[in-house]
């Protein structure tokens, strides 16, 4: 299993929650510096909370991250303008950062070296921010709807494959060769 590349995909799929979030929340609830502040925020208290909860499973904590922006999907479309969808939406954005935080923690030992981590994740999130305004340019709403999906099953597969690898005495690859 590489490693670069789940740094790589990671990184892209936490753009593309982060901004899936933002490009919801100007759409259904408010477009002002708020919104983004929020997010921000928020998103910042879930890696935080991720880095410190020891006990957060990997698995759950891409889970909740995936569930909470498709509950979040769900409550902006459904109800758009509501007041209270801002601090539900932040519940969500916080949820979401916990496999930000998590991932650092989990994945450090496997890297080796936090500059090898940081570089990949970094990569994958520049790109994501990319392709975020791409796909949303050119598909709007149907992308923020079916891009996370794909991009956590995907994690959820990879992260179980290095596991399996680790226990099982394969190489973990950190930079391709």
């Amino acid at each position: 299993m590489n490693l670069a590349l789940f740094g790589f995909l990671t990184g892209l799929h936490l753009a593309l929650l982060q901004f899936g979030y933002l490009f919801l929340l100007l759409i259904h609830v408010t477009s002002t510096y708020v919104t983004y502040t929020m997010i921000v925020i928020a998103w910042m208290t879930g890696t935080l909370v991720g880095l410190r909860w020891r006990s957060l499973d990997r698995r759950a904590a891409l889970g909740l991250g995936l569930l909470s922006y498709y509950a979040t999907y769900l409550l902006v479309v459904s109800v758009p303008l509501a007041v209270y969808t801002l601090p539900c939406a932040a519940l969500g954005v916080a949820f979401s950062g916990l496999w930000a935080g998590r991932f650092f923690v989990v994945m450090l030992p496997y890297y080796g070296r936090a500059d090898r981590l940081f570089f990949h994740e970094n990569n994958g999130f520049l790109v994501g921010v990319i392709a975020s305004f791409i796909g949303f340019t050119l598909l709007g709403r149907p992308f923020l709807l079916w891009t996370p999906l794909p991009m956590a099953v995907g994690l959820l597969v990879q992260l179980t494959g290095i596991e399996w690898g680790r226990a099982l005495g394969a190489p973990v690859e950190v930079d391709a060769p």
